[in-house]
């Protein structure tokens, strides 16, 4: 059994893609799901993501959190060092997220 504690974020583009298993998979009772949605106002694709990970996180008796950020900038400021970080965007807007990412790990 793990006694850590687990912050899991979903970092939502505006037209967001998860891998729900990988998600689920990595989330226990006790952990924290934080779904960080870029862009205002949210788009329809954003609000299903949104939620379906507030019922995974009530499925597995996970806390639940959701912020409205309107840049990259302000995504980044609201992540831990020790965060589970998943991408769930397509294309160019998956590839700027992840570069922001890395420069911001560096």
């Amino acid at each position: 059994m793990r006694d850590l504690k687990t912050r899991t974020v979903l970092l939502l583009g505006r037209r967001p893609s998860v891998n729900w298993d990988r998600v689920a998979g990595g989330l226990r009772q006790d952990d924290e799901l934080v779904v960080l949605s870029l862009g205002y106002p949210v788009t329809a694709a954003q609000r299903e993501v949104l939620l379906r990970a507030q019922e995974i996180s009530a499925e597995v008796g996970a806390w639940f959190d959701a912020l409205l950020v309107t840049s990259r900038n302000e995504m980044l400021l609201q992540l831990l060092p020790d965060d589970d970080v998943h991408v769930a965007a397509n294309g160019r807007e998956a590839r700027r997220l992840r570069s922001a990412l890395a420069a911001s790990a560096g």
